[in-house]
């Protein structure tokens, strides 16, 4: 029993010695702000990151997918890109709204609502049946890639 304890204890002195006891340094995933801050806080500016070279679908598309966005009683702004390409906006859109469109492999598809204070749903479905993307939230965010 003697020789566990002192086993912990230089595997607890090691750990500290080694930074475990502390989140400094650690790699963490990097996020692009969807918005940018301006004098009137109630809209935000919408700033978007476009890559020097948008990836192109090669191959055959490996399925289909529907982005959906449902709820609220007004107008949206819809934003959204498929299979890595340009951003689209839609602007004073009704809900529920859809939009199909082929699957690509490693490419990033998203749709984001903006209905102001509201609770959105977004979805993105793959194939029919698929469900591979969901949130319901103010201004709600979905990203699908497909790594088969």
């Amino acid at each position: 029993m003697r020789s566990l304890k002192g086993l912990a204890a230089v595997i607890v002195g090691v750990a500290l010695v080694a930074g475990c006891s502390t989140t400094a340094g650690t790699p963490v995933a990097q996020t692009t702000s969807a918005t940018a801050s301006s004098p009137d806080a109630s809209e935000p500016t919408r700033t978007t990151t476009e890559s020097p070279t948008a990836a192109e679908p090669t191959g055959a598309p490996v399925g289909t997918a529907v982005m959906r966005v449902t709820g609220g009683t007004a107008p949206v702004t819809i934003r959204y890109r498929i299979n890595g390409g340009e951003e689209q906006t839609e602007s004073s859109v009704m809900l529920p709204w859809e939009k199909q469109y082929s699957v690509y492999e490693k490419l990033e598809s998203e749709v984001a609502a903006d209905g102001g204070s509201e609770p959105l749903g977004c979805s993105i479905i793959m194939d029919g049946d698929k469900l591979v993307s969901f949130k319901t939230e103010v201004k709600p965010v979905c990203s699908f890639s497909y790594w088969g």
